[in-house]
């Protein structure tokens, strides 16, 4: 399987070749990338074939405790080929809507829970945006600007020019960003399946998509066309941005992201009565109705994160106007091996997670930062 892969990335590259030759920019990065994978594969089918001639000469060491299965409500994970191989990577782990925990290619080393438990949050920045998938490396996405002209509804005369409608769109390319992240574990998770998947979930996984929610935001914030509106954080001024955005580019605004100490600010908020506008520690307003953990501002979804600039939390029509695109068939990819640095020696297993990923934001004034500078934007 691997050297079938190897023989793909080096066709790919040998068909860029026309390209590179004229000069596109585009396909000397791809070539960059696909230099790189070709270099990682080589390395590691050398290492994968030495570690098979040793197994050729002592055998393979039967493990006791890998027969039967775990009592800890999963089945047990097949980790023999990990074992045996020490000192090469193990096969990939795809890590799918971050439950799906499965092994990739021929070599199966791990079977997965029917029913994971998710540690990530029920709401995160991600789970705003739309949610779509490319084959390639990068996408050309068209940005979509404000709407110029409008139609004569009085009618136009017979021979007369008619108005012109445009709505200018602006292509954009942008390459996906890989992001990337390791833990080390004690050697002994190899023979401990539910301390393995224990801790690339609660650990690797947890922190790693922490990454990935500062980077969406980041990228959402730094967009070049996104409103800003008022210079303060109040509910009035979240009303304003969300009617600014209908009015401007007629999407509705789904969603708002918040730092936590602003919305703590806004849960403490009271009326003359001394009642909490979004309802008390323990009921709704005036002690009517159920207490909600996450209550809506103007109809809209709230969503804390730390990522989000204290005093300028984001109202948008996220689901709408922003997508995060992902390559197809590559979720978050984990990979545990213990040939990094001096694992070898220290008896530690490095656990790598990565994803490719971009935010390509159609929209961008369909987005508004709230309690900014207006004279900035």
């Amino acid at each position: 399987m691997l050297k079938g892969k190897l023989k793909e990335k080096k066709d790919a590259l040998v068909a860029l070749k026309e390209r590179i030759e004229a000069g596109d920019e585009e396909a000397i990065r791809e070539a960059g990338e696909l230099t790189e994978e070709i270099e990682a594969l080589e390395q590691t089918i050398k290492a994968a074939e030495k570690a098979k001639e040793k197994l050729a000469k002592i055998g393979k060491e039967e493990d006791p405790d890998e027969k039967g299965e775990e009592k800890t409500g999963l089945k047990a994970l097949d980790l023999s080929w990990l074992k045996a191989n020490r000192g090469t990577v193990g096969a990939n782990i795809n890590l799918k809507a971050y439950n799906d925990l499965e092994a990739m290619g021929d070599n199966k080393i791990i079977d997965y829970d029917k029913n994971p438990v998710n540690v990530m949050p029920a709401l995160t920045a991600r789970t705003l945006f739309g949610a779509e998938t490319i084959s390639g490396n990068a996408l050309t996405y068209y940005v979509i600007g404000a709407a110029e002209g409008i139609a004569d509804v009085d009618g136009t005369a017979e021979g007369a020019a008619k108005d012109r409608i445009h709505v200018p769109y602006t292509p954009k390319t942008a390459a996906l960003t890989k992001i990337a992240a390791y833990l080390k574990e004690t050697d002994e998770i190899i023979h401990d399946a539910p301390f393995l998947e224990s801790a690339i979930r609660n650990r690797g996984v947890y922190e790693f998509n922490k990454a990935i929610e500062k980077y969406l935001v980041g990228a959402l914030a730094g967009t070049s066309g996104i409103q800003v509106s008022g210079t303060s954080v109040d509910f009035d001024s979240i009303l304003t941005a969300k009617q600014e955005i209908i009015t401007d580019t007629g999407y509705v605004p789904d969603a708002m992201l918040i730092n936590p100490s602003d919305w703590a600010t806004m849960l403490q908020a009271k009326d003359s009565n001394k009642q909490y506008l979004l309802g008390g520690p323990g009921f709704g307003s005036y002690g009517n109705g159920a207490y909600f953990e996450n209550p809506k501002v103007w109809g809209m979804n709230v969503v804390q994160s730390s990522a989000v600039t204290e005093g300028a939390p984001i109202v948008g029509a996220f689901k709408t106007a922003a997508a995060v695109v992902t390559q197809a068939g590559n979720g978050q990819r984990v990979e545990v091996s213990n040939s990094d640095q001096d694992d070898f020696i220290k008896n530690i297993v490095t656990v790598r997670i990565e994803e490719r990923l971009v935010l390509a934001v159609r929209v961008p004034a369909a987005f508004c930062i709230v309690g900014g500078d207006e004279s900035s934007s």
